[in-house]
């Protein structure tokens, strides 16, 4: 009996309910419910948004230790499993700067732009058709070697390695800068 009425003083003071009679009658406009998309969810999140360049190396290092597999098919969770990436080289790319989606290698040029090599920090990509790697540091004072991570092949999964600058070059590789990447 105490919850009936609970329930029905509930409903008064929230106007759901009119007079002895019965009926119902609408509730007070109030401000709109809004829907939460995706994608405000993921921004809230910091996906697509600014990130470090500490950030971006911490996330591409995660994926190193985790030896994850590549795969032009399969997913896997990025650091803290906030959201999961295509395991292929630019969905590597598009997880450690933490994108909204995998993006592929002829579209990541559209979220960066283009830099010397002389500029490249941790963090930049080193983009060609059909590849990208994730510039770690100079592997000399000289900048003539990289450290990189990528996602290299079926046959070598998850690379952390030296490449020269000459080799990358001779490849048609060109260096980007992540848009919204901060430092």
């Amino acid at each position: 009996m105490r919850i009936r009425h609970a329930v029905a003083a509930t409903a008064i003071s929230l106007g759901l309910l009119g007079g002895l009679s019965g009926t119902a009658q609408a509730a007070p406009e109030g401000p709109a419910e809004q829907e939460t998309s995706l994608s405000q969810v993921q921004a809230a999140a910091g996906y697509g948004g600014s990130i470090s360049r500490t950030e971006v190396i911490k996330r591409a290092k995660d994926w190193w230790d985790r030896k994850v597999p590549y795969s032009q098919s399969a997913y896997a969770w990025d650091i803290g499993k906030g959201k999961k990436y295509r395991t292929d080289c630019s969905g590597f790319v598009s997880m450690t700067w933490k994108l909204t989606t995998s993006r592929n290698t002829s579209t990541l040029d559209e979220v960066a732009t283009k830099i010397s090599w002389a500029n490249l920090k941790p963090g930049d990509m080193i983009l060609r058709n059909g590849h990208v790697k994730l510039f770690e540091k100079w592997a000399n004072s000289a900048k003539t070697s990289a450290w990189i991570y990528e996602e290299g092949s079926t046959a070598t999964d998850m690379d952390h390695e030296t490449v020269t600058i000459s080799s990358l070059k001779s490849g048609g590789y060109a260096p980007w800068k992540y848009k919204k990447i901060t430092g």
